[in-house]
């Protein structure tokens, strides 16, 4: 793989674990964000930093990704980095989901994130379900079939709402 592109779209593997770690954090210019608030859709959580070049490669196609329909939801959470970098950096790349903080590196340790880019997809019940560790054209095909493999949203009745009778 050549840096600063993205990789193979097949690099989007099985997330083999149980559960996915806790993340609750400070959304840059905005309100705090916990994960578990996103139940009953897909997530992608996806760990970056403004000075990594496939990292901004990537960004471009995850911002494509969200603005589309029936899409997972996407947190895109800053590496150990300073506010005021991350907000600079974005006033150029304006995305279409929320930024979160991870200035000290918690999120990063309990996700077990080793490199940048690093993303994880969620289901609708927020069950680990798929994992790239380099960069991905998150608009390719491959993806896009990957993605949609998840159900988008759950039942009403799974949600501990009561199904009106027809």
């Amino acid at each position: 793989m050549l840096v600063g592109t993205a990789c193979a779209a097949d690099e989007l593997r099985p997330w083999p674990t149980e559960t996915a770690p806790e993340l609750v954090l400070s959304q840059l210019d905005g309100p705090g964000i916990d994960l578990t608030a996103l139940r009953g859709n897909p997530v992608i959580v996806h760990f970056f930093a403004t000075w990594c070049a496939p990292c901004i490669a990537e960004m471009a196609s995850l911002n494509a990704l969200a603005t589309g329909k029936g899409t997972p939801a996407v947190l895109a959470v800053s590496v150990g980095e300073v506010d005021a970098r991350v907000r600079n950096f974005f006033r150029d790349r304006p995305v279409a989901f929320p930024v979160l903080l991870d200035r000290e590196r918690r999120a990063m340790k309990a996700w077990q994130v080793e490199g940048l880019p690093t993303s994880f997809v969620l289901d609708r019940d927020l069950r680990p379900a798929l994992k790239a560790v380099e960069p991905l054209d998150w608009t390719s095909p491959s993806v896009a079939a990957a993605l949609a493999a998840l159900p988008a949203t759950l039942p009403k009745t799974n949600r501990g709402e009561k199904e009106t009778p027809p």
